[in-house]
């Protein structure tokens, strides 16, 4: 008597064509009947628990298997030409493949706990393996089929065991009508009556669950039904799943059924039309808002965060866009009061953590809207009791090659763009702590040199910015050593060599201008005139070289000091020199006569300003709009240059008139000299 047969077969059979004894025959005939009487209690929770570890260690390979058995279904029907079920086979595949990288990974997280002897985390994961299969049963349930141990595939239809007990439940109690009209037909083309509805093939055609309707839809349906032309199956949306009923119960409540189903769908027309039922929806009641002092409900915006969240998840460049304007459309909403209350706040902090991980996107399109939702929403959001900013650098770290060098490019952004023009007008650098040691984490700690260069480069812009002993408390001896040394050599080197460009660029300037001369050729006089300009030329020429080559004079602003000196010189160039300024851009210092010039073609963050039609001056891309609807900047020709500060017509002045304006006339250079 036995239960289990466990048979190994030795010495096949040898021959030419069997050489290394791969392929044998076996034949089985088994008697007997299946027992009735239960094994010993003890036996039984032994042999439950050893079935038990078995299921769990073979979870994956059974869902490999099924999906094995769904492609093959799939490649079968396409040979035979039954493409819309071939269609449905790979929809069910496409869930199941989705739901084994899920336990793949599940596993592999078991792995990792149950080293570090994380036991209770361990059975959590196990619970949630075992959550994965149940899915993925009931995904099989729901499409009528079964799969045998033998990888055949089947009608789910009760067994022979099992009809005795069914007939006398049913006359126990009869199925409520209701719920007999959910189960319809599978196939998008028609739409059968629930008395006729029979399970009589493996055909998923025959054996889908639609998504519920109401009472009213139902009986609008049947009125209907024999009216209806055949639908698309890509505008049909997948039923929704136990899990996502739960998960999404607060959106169900709000918009229905219908509209999260589509959402949630991975058809991209299915979700195109829910997200553009939801955006209808926000508009509508944000003109609404607008006509009327009306209430709105936080369910509404709560229900709407929820289903972006999701969305925002999406790979397809068309879907993440659509989410991102539906979220502009649900921040203008919010914008009425709601971005202060606190409940928003942690409603949208887990829609930002959604975003954020989109930064790393390989679609450079994505990434780069990602990572401008972020920045909005930072500026938003960057006070102590509602911030963002820990989100982005308060977590592990991240090994990834792109997605770190994304991360630390973020931080750079959001350092550049949000904390240091804070920093310049009160002087306080928000999180400079958690910014510090994620940049020194990173440089001391990741593998990869390109983030470790990337992160040197971020903590050079600081510590340029900031008083280096600001940072001496976050850092290590070594890394302030360091990074004192890079500051003041990379200050030194790239100040000296753009002072020297600039002189020689006003050099070659200065000998351009055309000189007057007098008639009468081969006389003695213009002769001798042109040797006295020449000597005075020459005596110029070694005096300009002398006051260049003497680190007590500055070549702009012509001011003699002697306290001046390679170190005092760079400061002055970069504080105080009125004729220098900084660029609002990349902060490089140069001629203010040539600020305009250089913000529209050699600033390396030239593509983020835009030329204003009216006054031709670069503005930042996020104020253009609001600079040009003003209206209210001076009329510039497209051959005339203006001062940048005071827009005093400067078309035809020279280096020196340039030099007098900035220095004394200009009213609003900040670096003027004040008068005495």
């Amino acid at each position: 008597d036995c239960e289990y047969l466990r048979i190994v077969i030795r010495g096949c059979h040898d021959n030419r064509l069997n050489v290394h004894k791969q392929a044998s025959f076996l034949a089985l005939n088994i008697l007997g009947h299946n027992s009735i009487i239960p094994p010993p209690i003890a036996d039984h929770r032994i042999l439950t628990n050893n079935l038990s570890q078995e299921d769990h260690k073979s979870s994956s390979f059974k869902l490999q298997t099924w999906i094995k058995v769904i492609q093959n279904a799939e490649e079968e029907a396409a040979q035979d030409e039954d493409y819309k079920e071939a269609k449905i086979y790979k929809e069910l595949g496409d869930r199941l493949l989705g739901l084994n990288k899920f336990l793949c990974n599940l596993e592999h997280e078991k792995q990792v706990v149950v080293a570090k002897k994380d036991y209770e985390e361990a059975e959590k994961i196990k619970e949630d393996i075992a959550q994965v299969m149940k899915t993925a049963e009931t995904l099989l349930a729901q499409c009528g089929i079964q799969i045998t141990s033998e990888g055949e595939l089947l009608p789910a239809e009760p067994t022979t065991a099992h009809l005795g007990e069914e007939e006398e439940k049913r006359d126990d109690a009869q199925i409520p009508a209701d719920e007999i009209t959910n189960w319809t037909s599978f196939d998008a083309l028609s739409i059968q009556d629930s008395n006729k509805q029979e399970i009589t093939s493996p055909s998923l055609l025959s054996a889908r669950i639609p998504i519920p309707i109401t009472n009213s839809e139902r009986q609008t349906t049947e009125k209907t039904s024999s009216a209806k032309q055949p639908e698309d199956p890509e505008n049909t949306p997948e039923p929704l799943t136990k899990e996502d009923m739960e998960t999404c119960k607060l959106p169900l409540d709000v918009f229905g059924m219908n509209m999260i189903a589509c959402i949630l769908s991975v058809k991209v027309k299915c979700r195109q039309r829910g997200l553009s039922e939801l955006s209808k929806i926000i508009v509508e009641t944000t003109d609404l808002m607008k006509q009327e002092d009306a209430h709105i409900d936080p369910d509404f915006i709560h229900a709407s965060l929820l289903m972006l969240q999701e969305a925002v998840m999406d790979s397809r460049e068309l879907i993440f866009n659509q989410t991102i304007q539906i979220w502009y459309n649900l921040q203008e909403l919010c914008s009425a009061g709601l971005l202060d209350d606190i409940n928003v706040f942690k409603w949208i902090e887990r829609f930002f953590t959604a975003v954020l991980s989109r930064t790393a996107d390989s679609n450079v399109q994505i990434k780069t809207k990602a990572t401008q939702v972020v920045l909005e929403l930072i500026k938003v959001y960057h006070d102590d009791q509602m911030d963002l900013i820990p989100l982005c650098i308060k977590e592990r770290m991240v090994r990834n090659l792109k997605e770190a060098k994304s991360r630390v490019q973020l931080v750079k952004s959001i350092t550049e763009e949000i904390l240091l023009p804070i920093y310049d007008t009160s002087k306080t650098f928000p999180h400079l702590k958690d910014v510090v040691n994620f940049l020194v984490s990173y440089y001391k700690n990741h593998h990869h040199a390109d983030v470790r260069q990337s992160t040197w480069d971020v903590l050079l812009h600081i510590a340029q910015r900031l008083d280096i002993n600001t940072l001496r408390p976050y850092m290590d001896s070594d890394t302030i050593r360091s990074l004192e040394k890079d500051v003041k050599k990379n200050e030194s080197k790239a100040t000296v060599n753009e002072l020297r460009a600039l002189a020689v660029k006003s050099n070659g300037t200065t000998a351009k201008k055309p000189q007057k001369t007098t008639g009468g050729l081969g006389s003695k006089a213009t002769v001798k005139k042109q040797t006295q300009t020449k000597k005075k030329k020459e005596q110029k020429k070694e005096e300009k070289k002398q006051e260049e080559n003497d680190a007590s004079f500055c070549l702009f602003c012509e001011e003699h000091n002697p306290k001046f000196n390679e170190d005092t010189l760079i400061t002055h160039y970069y504080n105080h020199c009125p004729v220098l300024t900084n660029c609002p851009m990349c902060k490089t210092i140069l001629e203010v006569s040539t600020l305009r010039d250089h913000l529209l073609l050699d600033c390396e963050r030239s593509h983020l300003v835009k030329q204003c039609n009216h006054c031709k001056y670069p503005v930042p891309v996020e104020q253009w709009l609001q600079h040009t609807l003003k209206n209210n900047c001076t009329e510039t020709l497209d051959n005339q240059t203006r001062c940048p500060f005071c827009q005093s017509d400067m078309t035809n002045s020279t280096e020196a008139d340039w030099r007098m304006h900035l220095m004394d006339d200009c009213p609003k250079n900040p670096r003027r000299r004040k008068q005495k």
